[in-house]
C-alpha cells in the first residue's frame, strides 16, 4: 500500500474520462414526462424511475481496489467528484473542510461515509455499497460520531439534553443526539435527495441488495433509514444548487451512467411522497403520529479508548508459526485497565470479521499497560513478556499455519464493532475483493487500516523477528521501519524468541509521544 507516497498522489491525481453516453438530460429521460405523473399515480412513478435507474446503471466502481488504492475505486471517484477548491483536496461534507487528497483511510486521513448506512440495509456484496450517490468523504470522528444514525433536528424525536453542538467533528450548524444526526444546513437537502435516490434505486431485484426504504417510522432498522419527512422538509429548505448538479453530471458520465432524479427534477419528490409529518414536539412522545412503534434507538455516543487509538498503535515485532504459535506485540499508546484486546485470523468482509478462522481475547489488567510496553501471545512467553497468560480463546481455534495467514488486532468500538488497529501478512497470505466466503489466508483489505496500520511481510518464511537498531526515532518513523519487511529476519527452521535465550541481546529505545521508553529485550535469533 502507498498511500503516502508519490505513487499514491499520482493515482488519485487520476481522473476518469466521460465513458456513459446519454447522461445529458435530454438524452437520459427521453421519453419521461414528469408532469405526467402525480401522488394519485406514484406506484407508477416508482416503477418507471426504478426501472430507468437500475437499467443505466452500467458501471458498479470498485470499493477499493486491494492492489493500488485509490485508483479505479471509490477513492478515487470521491477525489474527483467532491473536490476542493484547491488541487490535491477534498471537501468533507460534516466539518465542510478542506483536506489533503492524501493520505485516506484510517483516522489520519479522511474516510468514506455511507449517508444510506451499511447497518442499515446497504450491502457487502453488491452495487450499493459502492454507489458513489451514497458515498461522501468526511473525517475520521466524525465517521464514528454520526454511526448509523438516523438524519433530523437536535430536540426533535430525541430530548435535546442527549445532543452536542456542534456535533464533534462536525462544522456549523451540525448537531448529534442520541438518535439522529444533523448535518450543516447547506448540505441538507444533497443528503436528503441522495436517501431519496436509494430509496428508489434499490428495491431488491440487483443480487446481493434489498429493499431500502426511507420512513418516519424505522421499525426494520435493518432496512430503513429516517426521517422521510425531515428529508422533505431540507430537501425544500436546501435546493439544488450548481455544484451538486456538477457531481450529479459526473456521476453519470464518468462512474455509474446513471443519475439522480431528484436532482434534475425536484418536483418528484412531492409526487412519490405524502406531505411532510408535522415536526413532533420535545416531551414523552418521541415519535411521529402516524408511527405506531417507537424505533430502537442505537446506543448513546460516548467514545471509548478503541475509538481513540490510531491505526499502527499496536504492534507486531514477532512471529512463529511453527508451533507453539507465538506472536510479539508492542503498544505506542498507555493502554487502559479493562480495554479488550482480540487478535484473530478470521477474514474481514469489509464491516467485520467472518468466523472461519479463530480469535483469542485480551483483557488489559489492572493498572493497565504503559506505552512503550512489549506484550505477547504464546504459552513460551508466559512469564517472560506481560499479557501472555491473559490471552483466552473467544471464537473458533486459533492457529498460525506455517505456509501463511492474514493476522488482525483490533478492539470494540462503542457499538461494538471490530476496528482494526494493526494487521500482518506472511507467508502466501494476500488481501483480495470483498466477498461471501474466502479461501485460506485471503481477507478483505480494512479500508480504516491504511498505510500505518498494515505489516506486510516478505512471502515465503513461517517465522519472523523485527531486527534493526531503531534508537531515536519518532513514532511514525519507528512504524514505518517496522513496515519494511526487510528489517525483518525470517526463517522457515530457526524459531525466534522467547525472550532468555543468550544468543542475541539488543536494547532498544522507543520514542512515545514527547518522552522515550526504553526496553530491555532479549530475543533468540
Amino acid at each position: 500500500m502507498k498511500y503516502t507516497s508519490v505513487v499514491s498522489l499520482l493515482s488519485l491525481a487520476f481522473i476518469a474520462e466521460a465513458q456513459y453516453s446519454g447522461c445529458n438530460t435530454g438524452s437520459y429521460y427521453s421519453g419521461f414526462n414528469p408532469s405526467s405523473y402525480s401522488r394519485s399515480n406514484k406506484d407508477a412513478l416508482r416503477t418507471v424511475l426504478g426501472d430507468l435507474l437500475f437499467s443505466t446503471h452500467r458501471g458498479v466502481v470498485p470499493n477499493t481496489n486491494t492492489e493500488d488504492p485509490g485508483v479505479d475505486d471509490t477513492w478515487a471517484a470521491l477525489t474527483d467528484l467532491d473536490q476542493g477548491s484547491t488541487p490535491n483536496k477534498v471537501k468533507l461534507i460534516y466539518s465542510q473542510d478542506e483536506v489533503a487528497s492524501v493520505p485516506f483511510g484510517g483516522s489520519r486521513g479522511w474516510v468514506k461515509e455511507h449517508l444510506h448506512p451499511i447497518l442499515r440495509g446497504v450491502g457487502l456484496l453488491g452495487p450499493d455499497v459502492s454507489d458513489v450517490h451514497n458515498l461522501r468523504p468526511v473525517n475520521y470522528i466524525s465517521n464514528i460520531v454520526r454511526g448509523t444514525k438516523y438524519y433530523g433536528e437536535c430536540g426533535v424525536l430525541v430530548p435535546l439534553d442527549t445532543c452536542e453542538t456542534p456535533a464533534e467533528g462536525g462544522g456549523n450548524g451540525t448537531c448529534s443526539c442520541n438518535r439522529v444526526y444533523t448535518p450543516p444546513p447547506e448540505v441538507r437537502g444533497d443528503i436528503a435527495r441522495a436517501l431519496m435516490y436509494m430509496d428508489v434505486r434499490y428495491d431488491g431485484r440487483d443480487d446481493n441488495t434489498i429493499n431500502l426504504r426511507l420512513t418516519d417510522c424505522p421499525f426494520q432498522h435493518e432496512r430503513d433509514m429516517a426521517y422521510l419527512s425531515q428529508m422533505l422538509t431540507w430537501h425544500k429548505e436546501d435546493p439544488v444548487d450548481e455544484a451538486e448538479t456538477i457531481r450529479n453530471n459526473k456521476v453519470c458520465e464518468k462512474y455509474q451512467g446513471n443519475r439522480n432524479p431528484f436532482v434534475d427534477f425536484p418536483e418528484l419528490a412531492e409526487k412519490l411522497w405524502e406531505e411532510a409529518l408535522p415536526l413532533p414536539a420535545t416531551g414523552d412522545r418521541q415519535i411521529y403520529e402516524a408511527c405506531e412503534k417507537i424505533p430502537t434507538e442505537p446506543p448513546t455516543f460516548a467514545p471509548n479508548q478503541c475509538e481513540r487509538l490510531d491505526e499502527g498503535d499496536i504492534y507486531l515485532w514477532l512471529l512463529n508459526s511453527k508451533d507453539p504459535d507465538t506472536l510479539g506485540l508492542f503498544t505506542f499508546q498507555d493502554l487502559e485497565e479493562d480495554l479488550e484486546l482480540f487478535i484473530t485470523t478470521n477474514p474481514w468482509d469489509g464491516s467485520g470479521f467472518l468466523e472461519s478462522g479463530g480469535t483469542v481475547k485480551m483483557t488489559v489488567p489492572s493498572g493497565g499497560l504503559n506505552g512503550g510496553t512489549a506484550f505477547g501471545f504464546g504459552s513460551d512467553l508466559i512469564n517472560v513478556l506481560p499479557g501472555a497468560d491473559l490471552w483466552q480463546a473467544e471464537q473458533g481455534a486459533f492457529s498460525l499455519p506455517e505456509d501463511g495467514e492474514i493476522v488482525f488486532v483490533y478492539c470494540l468500538d462503542n457499538f461494538d464493532k471490530p476496528r482494526p488497529i494493526v494487521g500482518l501478512t506472511y507467508g502466501n497470505a494476500q488481501f483480495v475483493p470483498a466477498a461471501d466466503s474466502y479461501g485460506v489466508a485471503e481477507s478483505t483489505l480494512p479500508d480504516t487500516l491504511g498505510e500505518t496500520g498494515l505489516i506486510k511481510l516478505q512471502a515465503g518464511f513461517a517465522n519472523a523477528v523485527f531486527d534493526k537498531d531503531h534508537n531515536g526515532y519518532s513514532d511514525d518513523a519507528l512504524k514505518a521501519i517496522v513496515r519494511d519487511s526487510s528489517n525483518w529476519k525470517m526463517s522457515n527452521t530457526d524459531r525466534f524468541g522467547p525472550p532468555g535465550s543468550s544468543a542475541f541481546s539488543a536494547k532498544i529505545t522507543f520514542s512515545i509521544a514527547a518522552t522515550t521508553a526504553t526496553l530491555a529485550a532479549t530475543w533468540f535469533l
